[in-house]
């Protein structure tokens, strides 16, 4: 799986991802069912590290990145075009980030939570 996952970072590894496609990712992730909480807040780790109000690796900056990026773009494994199943790749790339990185995910929340 890991392979796979890789393969589809590296075709969108030179894209940047602009605040246009954080506000997509925002509306977009109302279409994850389960995984919109999780998307969400990927989306505002990048954010806050673009913001410098969080500090992440580079590494983990560019596989997340790739996972919003996969997410907001309209080209992927199952265009988004097909109801229900363009929404299932997206998804299931989220659920298998946020899985593969909870801990990183599990730092930022409890980051969050000492910033209130």
């Amino acid at each position: 799986m890991n392979k796979i996952i890789l393969k589809f970072f590296k075709k969108f590894q030179g894209r940047k991802l602009s605040t246009q496609d954080l506000t997509s990712a925002i509306k977009k992730a109302m279409n994850l069912g389960a995984h919109a909480d999780d998307l969400l807040l990927i989306v505002n780790l990048i954010k806050d590290t673009k913001n410098k109000k969080y500090k992440l690796e580079k590494k983990y900056i560019l596989i997340l990145t790739g996972a919003i990026i996969y997410v907001v773009s309209p080209v992927d494994a199952v265009s988004d075009v097909i109801p229900g199943l363009g929404w299932l790749d997206d998804g299931t790339l989220i659920a298998y980030v946020a899985r593969s990185y909870s801990d990183i995910l599990r730092d930022y929340k409890e980051f969050c939570k000492n910033q209130k």
